[in-house]
């Protein structure tokens, strides 16, 4: 028995090391997700971003190093709390002869870590795509109109990146941001007006219903 309860630890260590690293990956995709509505809510209302959150999210979309930066400070804060359990659990000896399984839920993060700096990266080109056609017609308005009104025809199925990226340019103060604001107070304006034109056409129809024949 003795032996076993000895034996055990070093038995265990490889799961505590892949359930410690599944915790920690999704307690970032949380923080994450969580700071992404914050903030979607924030830019969709035209607020700056309101908490600690929203601004930690515009920070991460900002730059593409920003994300690679912060998917770094992830891997370094992973693989330091994956050698303290290993100690406090076992010994350093027992982390060295479970690196197989430290480099694989490193290599896993690291992946997670390289998809998300690319997405951003993805928005911040669509960013740079959009200011470049609209700072360069005389129609700064026109062009934008034009944009947003493909997207709403495309409904669902339109690229939710070129949303974020209109939303984030029109929180700028200059005439790109005042053009996108103009175009989406506009198109807000009209899709409320057509709500309501729908509901009051409904509630009509129902009145006016005439009595059913029941068999």
């Amino acid at each position: 028995m003795a032996c076993l309860m000895q034996l055990s630890p070093y038995s265990t260590l490889p799961l505590v090391i892949i359930v410690h690293a599944l915790f920690m990956q999704g307690v970032w995709l949380f923080l994450g997700r969580r700071a992404r509505d914050i903030y979607l809510g924030d830019i969709m209302h035209f607020r700056k971003p309101s908490s600690v959150l929203s601004r930690y999210y515009d920070w991460r979309v900002t730059k593409f190093l920003n994300a690679l930066i912060e998917g770094i400070v992830f891997l370094v804060i992973l693989l330091a709390s994956l050698i303290l359990i290993s100690i406090i659990l076992v010994d350093f000896a027992a982390f060295i002869d479970a690196i197989l399984y430290v480099l694989f839920v490193m290599f896993l993060s690291f992946l997670s870590s390289i998809q998300m700096a690319w997405r951003v990266k993805e928005i911040n080109q669509r960013e740079n795509e959009l200011r470049s056609s609209i700072s360069s017609s005389t129609d700064k308005i026109g062009v934008a109109r034009e944009m947003i009104e493909n997207l709403i025809v495309q409904g669902p199925m339109g690229d939710g990146r070129i949303w974020f990226a209109l939303y984030r340019l029109a929180q700028k103060p200059n005439q790109v941001g005042w053009a996108i604001r103009d175009v989406l107070f506009e198109k807000a304006k009209e899709l409320r007006a057509m709500d309501q034109y729908s509901t009051r056409e409904y509630n009509s129809a129902t009145r006016d219903k005439g009595p059913g024949i029941e068999s």
